[in-house]
């Protein structure tokens, strides 16, 4: 199944690594960024979380909240994302390791995205090497290509989808800012 701009986000209700239950209906009052990611100990997954705990508090300032998915178990994700970071996610991430959610939201893998990936790697792993963020245990897709949805209030469409280009291709923040500003002007 592919979800695309315009359809109807799919709704869900499952519980993040601390116990807490997420249901995406309790966030029909703002805009929702969902994260895909592959797996916790994946150093380019780990970049991304950084980022978008970075970013949150200025997110959430433009009215949206952010949810991360990975296909890793709570355990794995504690150690190696919330143990690991100096800045902390301050958003719900749901452990998926059977890629339910992933399915619902059409995110795969591609082993054709490893060539892409392979021409920017450079700059990836200076990336990752500055942060400190170094390969852990591979407990998903190694091939899952990331992707992000943003869902706008109400009837919770889907505003706007990123799926990467190769495994550590993330979306600028700039689209996703603009979209925001878009929606609150309108």
């Amino acid at each position: 199944m592919s979800i695309s701009k315009a359809s109807k986000a799919p709704g869900f209700r499952r519980k993040d690594i601390f116990g807490n239950v997420i249901d995406s209906k309790h966030y029909r009052d703002q805009h929702l960024l969902l994260v895909f990611l592959r797996y916790s100990g994946c150093p380019f997954c780990n970049l991304a979380v950084h980022r978008l705990a970075l970013e949150h508090k200025l997110l959430k300032k433009s009215g949206c909240e952010v949810i991360a998915f990975m296909q890793s178990s709570p355990k794995n994700i504690i150690e190696n994302i919330y143990d690991r970071h100096a800045v902390r996610p301050s958003f719900p991430i749901i452990a998926d390791p059977d890629k339910r959610l992933y399915n619902r939201y059409g995110v795969r893998s591609s082993v054709g995205s490893l060539m892409y990936s392979i021409v920017k790697i450079p700059y990836w792993v200076h990336a990752v090497k500055s942060h400190g963020f170094k390969q852990k245990k591979i407990d998903g897709d190694l091939f899952l290509v990331p992707a992000m949805f943003l869902i706008g209030p109400d009837e919770q469409p889907i505003l706007q989808t990123h799926t990467g280009n190769s495994l550590y291709d993330h979306t600028t923040m700039g689209k996703i800012y603009e979209t925001l500003q878009f929606e609150q002007a309108g």
